[in-house]
């Protein structure tokens, strides 16, 4: 494995680690607590977290687009509406089973890391918050997005002691 994807690795796997650390913290009280949303509309913790499981499977579908040549995202998508449509279709799901998803996503996240060359690294494409950004890039911001929601959620409902 190159220098460079190393370095996406290690970096995937501290940020999982502090995420999932943050997040198998909480009480079944605290996933109730209202939680930061950008999407116009009051969320619960339990609402972030379903966001971040179904988040990582569509971002890793942007990394296959994009390394395929393809388009990542369509010219018409709106991020806001998939939050906010994704979050209610899990509303009935367990927090242990969107936990056990966002684990599902790690391991899928590292393995499409293993198959991607350093050239794929530098192909480019628009993500779905609009911006064009590398592969290198994609799998980063897969977990950045991950870890910044989590330590979002330890900050607006604690965590056990």
């Amino acid at each position: 494995m190159s220098s460079r994807k190393d370095a996406i690795r290690q970096t995937v796997l501290a940020d999982h680690a502090a995420c999932m650390a943050i997040l198998n913290s909480f009480t079944p009280e605290q996933w109730e607590k209202p939680a930061p949303s950008e999407e116009d509309a009051p969320w619960k913790a339990r609402d972030v977290l379903a966001h971040i499981a179904v988040s990582e499977g569509g971002q890793l579908g942007q990394i296959q687009r994009c390394v395929k040549g393809e388009v990542t995202v369509p010219d018409d998508f709106d991020l806001r509406r998939f939050n906010r449509r994704s979050v209610q279709k899990q509303a009935d799901r367990s927090t242990a089973d969107m936990l056990k998803e966002i684990e599902t996503g790690h391991a899928q996240v590292l393995a499409a890391l293993d198959t991607v060359t350093e050239a794929d690294l530098d192909k480019t494409g628009r993500h779905a918050r609009g911006d064009i950004i590398t592969v290198e890039e994609f799998f980063t911001r897969i977990t950045d997005h991950r870890r910044r929601h989590a330590e979002e959620l330890q900050k607006a409902v604690g965590r056990r002691q």
